[in-house]
C-alpha cells in the first residue's frame, strides 16, 4: 500500500476533510481511461478550500 499526503489547500495550507467541498485547479488530460481519479486529481491538481476560493471570489480575484 503506498502512502501519500493527505490534500491540503494550495493557498492556507489547511487540511482537506472527507466530504468537505473543495475546488481543484488541473489540465485536462490528453489521454482516455482514467479510472483512479483520486490518484489523478492527487497528482495533477491543486486543491483549494471554499474559503480560499470564495475569499478570492469576493475580491475580483
Amino acid at each position: 500500500m503506498f502512502l501519500f499526503e493527505e490534500p491540503a489547500c494550495a493557498s492556507c495550507q489547511k487540511k482537506i476533510e472527507g466530504n468537505e467541498e473543495v475546488y481543484v485547479k488541473l489540465i485536462y488530460p490528453k489521454g482516455r481511461g482514467m479510472t483512479e481519479v483520486k490518484a489523478w486529481l492527487r497528482n495533477g491538481g491543486g486543491f483549494y478550500c471554499k474559503a480560499c476560493t470564495e475569499q478570492k471570489t469576493s475580491h475580483g480575484g
